[in-house]
């Protein structure tokens, strides 16, 4: 995930965090539905052009919100949001 993410990404789950274990995480937190959320809009932004986020993006917001627990929450609703269609 650091390869797709940055490093700022590794502090919470490691470097060797792979795809699909991001997605299964179990954690019930902020960053734990960051990293499920996240990684799902990175896909979803890969395979559609009407995804609301480009690849860049995801990107992006995933790492300026990984610096606190209430600002994954927040972007993880985002994400979610995205990613089921609203």
């Amino acid at each position: 995930m650091s390869g797709i993410f940055g490093v700022a990404c590794t502090t919470a789950f490691g470097q060797n965090l792979n795809l699909p274990q991001a997605l299964s995480n179990t954690r019930m937190d902020g960053i734990g539905a960051l990293y499920r959320e996240g990684t799902a809009a990175l896909l979803n932004a890969m395979v559609s052009r009407s995804f609301p986020f480009t690849t860049q993006q995801v990107r992006d917001a995933f790492t300026s919100a990984i610096v606190s627990d209430h600002a994954a929450a927040k972007q993880a609703k985002l994400f979610r949001q995205a990613n089921e269609g609203h």
